[in-house]
């Protein structure tokens, strides 16, 4: 068996998600989040991490997943990226699973495609379905063109300014 691989899990409308815990910067209680005038659904606004300004990506709507299923306030999960840290709205932190990078398989065609957009590997696990997320993915939003070409989150125009 090779070595296992770490994911911090959390869940969204009772769906089992998992990110490598190298990627996973820490979780937090919600805190208010200031908005951004003229910013897409996806980007509810930004937060202050002990000086720090993080972008705020609501994952459910990046996912085009319904935004109910859950009540109470969202978690927040700071992961580190090539655009630096961001921060997303989850509904309830998971833990750490150690996974075997055998039982790691391609995502099938039947995910939501929004869902599928953004997850790298699936895993079966004794009683759920893991989804692993690629971070670098979960940054990138479809332009507003038809195109389909894709944006990073971080380098959206705020207030008419580029984000630096």
């Amino acid at each position: 068996m090779a070595s296992s691989k770490r994911y911090a899990t959390f869940y969204l409308n009772s769906i089992f998600f998992g990110i490598q815990v190298e990627k996973v910067q820490e979780f937090l209680e919600y805190v208010d989040i200031t908005p951004i005038p003229l910013s897409l659904p996806v980007l509810p606004g930004i937060i202050n991490l002990r000086g720090q300004i993080l972008t705020t990506i609501d994952l459910k709507a990046r996912m085009k997943l319904e935004a109910g299923g859950f009540s109470g306030k969202p978690m927040m999960m700071v992961i580190r990226t090539s655009e630096g840290p961001m921060n997303l709205l989850v509904d309830k932190i998971g833990g750490v699973v150690d996974v075997d990078p055998e039982l790691l398989e391609k995502p099938t065609e039947t995910l939501n495609a929004g869902v599928r957009s953004v997850t790298s590997q699936v895993c079966k696990l004794d009683k759920q379905l893991l989804l692993v997320l690629d971070t670098e993915k979960i940054i990138q939003i479809p332009a507003a063109g038809a195109d389909g070409t894709t944006e990073a989150l971080a380098r959206q125009p705020v207030d008419g300014v580029l984000a630096t």
